[in-house]
């Protein structure tokens, strides 16, 4: 296999459409979001949280996508989805699918003390530039129960193992869980690496929080500690080159309450024709 451009993958809470954030209400940050995707140039991102308004933004102004948003999750309406952006002219997507966190996971459903139903969204993609293919998975995991958040991952592998045997995965979502947590751990034990910590980026959880909470960089929330919940975890013939937090906006408008997390990857020769 033959050199090729990294391959972009971000990962990003956007924050609903919905919520009643005042001045970082959608409506006042929704140009904004859409840069922060537009300036890193991603070939695919994971997004959480996205609602009818936001995906209308991201329909009629990130043209230079493609996108996918299944499986609703939420317990009431308006639902949200974990969906996902590509960029055809370097990925083609070859199969897709998802499922609810729930021990009934063929149905909108809840499980585990969950305090909201929760999903996980899948596409099977081809890089038309290195010729590999892999699954991205796309999550979020519930902010409540650790019990939830563990098995809501062991799920997702399960599911994903069983379906594609044997592929390289990349998994973005917001976890809602920190470095060294039993959620952490259940991925680690599952093959799976962190993106971040493999490109050797800075563990001081000053510099590595991704839930500002409208409050930005340096960490000035007083309702939380710094913690580095959303993440980009690989497994198989995939190598992270590079990772960083996203840090764009500034008082008092910013893209989302969380920072997205982009990284540069590139496939080992085994994971090409």
């Amino acid at each position: 296999m033959t050199e090729t451009q990294p391959l972009r993958v971000m990962t990003f809470n956007v924050r609903g459409f919905y919520h009643a954030d005042g001045e970082n209400a959608w409506i006042h940050r929704d140009t904004l979001n859409v840069e922060t995707i537009r300036r890193a140039r991603p070939h695919f991102v994971g997004l959480q949280e996205v609602q009818t308004g936001n995906m209308k933004a991201y329909d009629r102004d990130l043209t230079d996508h493609h996108w996918l948003a299944w499986p609703e999750y939420g317990n009431d309406k308006p639902y949200e989805w974990p969906a996902i952006l590509w960029d055809p002219h370097r990925l083609r997507p070859l199969d897709s699918g998802g499922f609810w966190l729930s021990e009934t996971p063929d149905v909108h459903s809840r499980s585990w003390n969950t305090d909201n139903i929760r999903s996980c969204q899948w596409i099977r993609l081809h890089d038309l530039a290195s010729g590999a293919e892999f699954v991205h998975a796309n999550t979020h995991l519930d902010h409540r129960s650790e019990l939830a958040r563990v098995e809501g991952s062991r799920l997702i592998i399960r599911r994903l193992d069983a379906e594609h045997p044997g592929a390289t995965i990349i998994a973005t979502g917001d976890y809602n869980d920190v470095p060294g947590s039993k959620t952490y751990q259940t991925w680690l034990d599952a093959g799976f690496t962190d993106a971040y910590t493999a490109a050797g980026c800075s563990g001081d959880p000053r510099e590595s929080y991704t839930n500002h909470g409208w409050r930005g960089y340096p960490f000035a929330r007083d309702d939380d500690t710094p913690q580095r919940i959303d993440w980009i975890m690989l497994r198989g013939h995939v190598t992270a080159r590079s990772c960083k937090i996203v840090r764009d906006g500034g008082p008092v408008v910013w893209p989302s309450d969380h920072f997205p997390v982009l990284a540069e990857l590139s496939f080992d020769k085994e994971n090409a024709p």
